[in-house]
């Protein structure tokens, strides 16, 4: 029977990208996590049934890669992945995978034509690999702005949202960022085709917030603070290294609530011990935990690192894109110091970085701002050439002295994109 190396990955239930469970001390994958099986090519999803059962308890989505052979030493590339299944039992072939990185190289839209309310991305619920390569990441052009802060920073998983809104037909939301009960949301707000938001949900959500005078009421019985709706105990929690960036991933059923919890970064090369402060919790009940979002927050300024800046929906589109750079650029000096030596030359490899821009598979961490910054810099020579460009660096250079190191970190990774000198 032939063998097969496999890669377990979860989806944090704030949304964001998938991510390797890893033993909090050593950095190394968690156990059961990442092995090789031997099963026939057609038993692949039984397989990975089998070896995700583990870890279900956890509530998250979860899903695994196949790479045909023993590879336990050797490096693994998304474009080499047999197939991958998903915990809901969804199967994306080799040929999907593939084919949806060209459609991504060659610019094709993904677009449903039947929506009334299209174009969208894939992200809206298409089927087929279009469909795995958004799965659990936010739609492009449709994202519910906060009326009370007017941040972008709820809901990073739209699908599930839709679908609680379609169960319960009402909806009452806290914001992510300011924790205000600020979004209502109602089947009136979902598309009826593609079941995802409609264009004009923002006005919406703005007329009912005003209308109302403000904040909403929680439901009755439940927690002023955090109306039941954060995560308690029984949930898994996951976080950035505030030092080098590196995904923490931290299971809470041996937390006190109310309490501090100090880990460790599994990164060896960083070791940062890192403090989440008893702030972190309903500051009414004490029991579940404030916003994925407000407790990153609190665990920067409790480790004395710098906030990034927010992100304000009402600004333009270029300014976004030039705060969407910057903060790429600084993140990625953030880490790069941690980096291994072949890490910090593949970095300077632009067609390595290059042939990332369209993998199918959520990237590593410490490649992942390179490539973005790449990647924007391919998309705004295409729509404007060099003056595109320019414009885009300039607006990076407003935003202000403190983005000055991140704007000439911009400039060396657009190198050779059209006639741009790094």
């Amino acid at each position: 029977m032939p063998a097969y190396t496999y890669l377990i990955q979860v989806l944090p239930r704030g949304g964001g990208s998938w991510a390797t469970l890893r033993e909090p001390r050593t950095g190394a994958p968690l156990s059961g996590t990442f092995g090789v099986l031997e099963a026939a090519e057609d038993g692949l999803p039984e397989a990975a049934m089998a070896a995700m059962a583990g870890f279900r308890s956890m509530g998250l989505k979860l899903r695994i890669a196949f790479w045909a052979g023993s590879r336990i030493n050797e490096r693994l590339y998304s474009n080499e992945i047999s197939c991958m299944v998903h915990s809901d039992g969804s199967v994306v072939t080799a040929e999907e995978i593939q084919q949806e990185a060209r459609n991504q190289a060659e610019g094709k839209p993904r677009v449903r034509p039947d929506c009334p309310h299209a174009p969208h991305d894939a992200a809206c619920g298409h089927a087929g690999s279009c469909g795995q390569a958004h799965r659990g990441a936010e739609c492009e052009a449709v994202r519910p702005a906060c009326p009370a802060c007017f941040q972008e920073v709820r809901p990073t998983a739209i699908p599930a949202l839709v679908e609680e809104i379609r169960r319960t037909g009402d909806l009452v939301l806290r914001c992510s960022s300011c924790e205000a009960l600020a979004f209502e949301f109602d089947t009136d707000l979902v598309c009826g085709t593609c079941h995802w938001l409609v264009p004009g949900v923002n006005e919406e959500l703005e007329d009912q917030y005003f209308a109302n005078g403000g904040e909403f009421e929680p439901p009755p019985g439940s927690c002023p603070g955090c109306s039941g709706q954060m995560p308690g105990l029984d949930r898994a929690f996951s976080l950035d290294c505030p030092k080098c960036g590196c995904n923490v991933f931290l299971t809470l059923d041996k937390a006190t609530p109310g309490g501090t919890i100090t880990t460790m970064c599994p990164d060896s090369a960083c070791g940062e011990f890192i403090s989440l402060p008893a702030t972190i919790w309903c500051q009414e009940c004490g029991q579940n935990l404030r916003s994925p979002e407000v407790v990153r927050k609190l665990t920067l300024a409790a480790n004395a690192l710098r906030l990034p800046d927010s992100v304000d929906s009402r600004e333009s589109e270029d300014v976004r894109l030039a705060r969407r750079l910057a903060n790429a650029a600084e993140s990625l000096n953030r880490r790069y110091s941690h980096l291994t030596q072949e890490q910090k030359n593949l970095l300077l490899d632009r067609g390595f970085l290059d042939s990332l821009i369209s993998s199918p598979s959520p990237l590593a961490d410490w490649v992942r701002d390179a490539v973005e910054m790449r990647a924007i810099g391919h998309e705004r020579y295409r729509e404007g050439g060099m003056r595109a460009l320019r414009e885009t660096h300039q607006r990076i250079m407003e935003l202000g002295l403190d983005h000055r190191v991140a704007a000439r970190t911009v400039e060396q990774y657009w190198g050779g994109i059209g006639d741009w000198m790094s």
